[in-house]
């Protein structure tokens, strides 16, 4: 049964709410998978950053603490998504 309206068959009666797991599942482990992708660049860049510390190259130290900065905003991002996703599905 489908409500009028309704773009897809399954957000109506009893397979609704294995749609919504469903998308909720899915979500998170794009967001888990991202995340993890992003601490192991992190934690690349960090290692470059220090052996650029280490041999006083100014221009590399500069260039990965840049990049280190766009890590953790991206770690910002992925924590917003997860507050939003418990938002959307609570």
């Amino acid at each position: 049964m489908t409500v009028s309206g309704s773009l897809r068959s399954f957000d109506v009666g009893i397979f609704a709410e294995a749609t919504r797991n469903v998308d909720l599942f899915s979500s998170n482990i794009y967001l888990t998978q991202m995340l993890s992708a992003s601490l192991a660049q992190h934690k690349r860049i960090q290692r470059e950053y220090d052996e650029a510390i280490a041999r006083e190259d100014k221009l590399m130290a500069a260039s990965k603490e840049t990049e280190l900065k766009m890590m953790e905003g991206q770690f910002h991002m992925a924590s917003a998504m997860f507050d939003l996703w418990d938002e959307v599905y609570s």
